[in-house]
This record gives C-alpha cells, structure tokens and sequence, in this order.
C-alpha cells in the first residue's frame, strides 16, 4: 500500500462518490500529507506509512489533534484535518487495510463561527450599475476590453441576484437557463441540482451578455467564457470578482464568496424566511444558513440604534 496510490484512491472515492469538489480534494490531500510528517513519517516511505497508519491509537489520534492546535491551526481547519483523516480511515476500513477507525470518537477544538463578510445591498447595486455604465462608455462590440469590463459588470451582478458559488457558475449552461420562466437550474455541491428564479433586471443583462457573447463565437454551451470564447475556470471568476470590487475600499473581502454572503443577507434583511434562502443557496442544513441572522441581528440593531429613544440621555 503506497500512501499516494492510497490518497489518490481515496480523493477519488470523495470525488464520484460522494461528489467532493475540487477545492476539497486539494486541501484533504495536503492534509493528509501534512499529518503523516508531523508524525515524522515519509510519505514517500510506503512501508512506514502502512505500520504507522495501523498502529495509530485513540491516545496518537488525540496527540496528532493536539499537534494541530499547537502550531497554531485554526479550529476550523483542525475540523477540516479531521474530516480527511477519518474519512481515510473510514474508507480503508471498508478495504479491509485497516481494523479500526482511531479517530472516529475522537473530538477536535470547537469552532467559533464568525460572522460572514458582505456588502451592503445599496452599496453593492450602486457599484454594478456604475459597472454597466462603464462598460457602455462607447466602446466598440469584439474588443476584448469592452468584453472585461462587460463581464466585471455582469458576473458581479449574476453572482449577487442569484447567490450562486463560482463552482455553479463556471459550469452553468446555456440549456440550464429558462428565459420564458426566468430562472435557471444549478448543479451544486454533491451534484444536487437546485432552481434559481431571477428577475426582469437579471433577464435584461443575461440578453446583452449573450448579445456580446455571440461575437466570440464560441464552441461551447458554458454560459461564462472568455474574449477568446473558451469557457472560463473558478480562478478566473475569482479574478473578475477581485477587479470588479476593488474600488470598494471600505471592504476587505473582495471574493465571489462575499457576494454569496450579500445575497443571503440582503434577502434575510428584506424579510425572506430562513427556509427559502436555505433553498436558494443549496444548503443542506438550516444551521449553515443560521448563521446569517446574526448579520441580520447586527443590522437590526443599527437601526433600532438611531430610533431618537434608543440612547439613553446624558443629563447635564
């Protein structure tokens, strides 16, 4: 048993059975390289790494969680440590490589969430529209600068109105999106396809994307491509995103991701139920959604705080 065949097993498992993406593939399998040489064992060492795997102990497990928080591993990536090494564990059972689990009982640090990081639904529309309108300062169709500023505008706006991961983007089609009924059909995480209905707005510019698009000739259905008409890649969201935010300077956070996060939030504010959002977003459990509503708290409290009775007044 050589320890890359049996990651690379392993990630594969993750991958066509369980629906992993990419970004967790990447990370459990550095992960798992990373636990096996804090315990001074050679990955590329297949005969070590088979003895030390099996003689792991619940104390060794509980040690190697230690090991984590002791070289400053934040709780949530001692979770995600975690995870990948039980599911190796788990998936070595069913071959047969292994007797038992060690880590199956064992408990790392709790995590405190933190709060999400957004941008304000007005300041956030308010930018997309000078987006638009600096991408239609007169520049001619079939240049590739009207085209990056034409893509800052609309996958900023597209990933705000529907709240969708860059992952659903990149590989959102054409046939996925009902013009007639307005809404579109996402593949998610796990595979789980979910609807996004949007609006006339929305429907407005996915007409003068595609009207633009067409000029590139692409040989592709994906939705997003590039000035060359290749589809586009997460990285390259990321970047579009990244460009498009930066004259946000008030906020740190300049990734699709937050733009996830305003969707959430703006809905919450707006009076949405907990439930639908969870929906909208593709959440499997009403807890990962929860955690918006302490943003929503927040805001709440802002404006309670400039009621004129909300402070209490200092007598002179």
């Amino acid at each position: 048993m050589k320890v890359q065949d049996v990651i690379e097993d392993f990630t594969a498992h993750l991958a066509y059975e369980k629906g992993a993406s990419s970004h967790t593939l990447v990370a459990y399998r550095g992960d798992l390289l990373k636990w096996l040489r804090m315990q001074g064992v050679d990955p590329d060492d297949g005969e070590a790494v088979v003895r030390y795997i099996n003689a792991v102990d619940k104390r060794m497990a509980r040690k190697a969680v230690i090991g984590f928080a002791e070289q400053g591993d934040a709780p949530r990536t001692i979770h995600r440590r975690m995870s990948a090494i039980r599911g190796l564990y788990d998936y070595l059972l069913k071959q047969g490589e292994v007797k038992s689990n060690p880590f199956a009982t064992v408990q790392p640090p709790k995590s405190r969430k933190s709060l999400p990081p957004f941008v304000d639904a007005a300041t956030l529309t308010d930018h997309i529209e000078a987006l638009y309108l600096f991408f239609e300062e007169g520049l001619e169709v079939g240049s590739s600068d009207v085209w990056n500023r034409l893509e800052d505008a609309f996958i900023t706006d597209l990933l705000f109105q529907t709240g969708m991961r860059r992952a659903e983007l990149v590989s959102l089609i054409l046939p996925s999106i009902d013009m007639a009924q307005c809404q579109m059909k996402v593949l998610g995480k796990r595979k789980k396809e979910r609807i996004i209905p949007f609006g006339a707005l929305l429907l407005e510019k996915i007409k003068l994307y595609l009207r633009y698009r067409q000029e590139w000739n692409p040989l592709t259905d994906r939705l997003i491509v590039n000035s060359k008409g290749v589809p586009v890649n997460e990285g390259y969201v990321y970047a579009v995103v990244r460009r498009a935010l930066a004259p946000l300077e008030q906020y740190t956070k300049k990734n699709p991701h937050v733009l996830r996060h305003s969707f959430a939030s703006a809905l919450l504010n707006d009076g949405a139920d907990l439930m639908s959002v969870k929906e909208l977003l593709g959440h499997e459990s009403i807890s990962t959604t929860a955690i918006y509503t302490h943003t929503t708290f927040e805001e709440l409290k802002r404006m309670y705080n400039a009621h004129p009775r909300a402070k209490k007044e200092t007598k002179s």
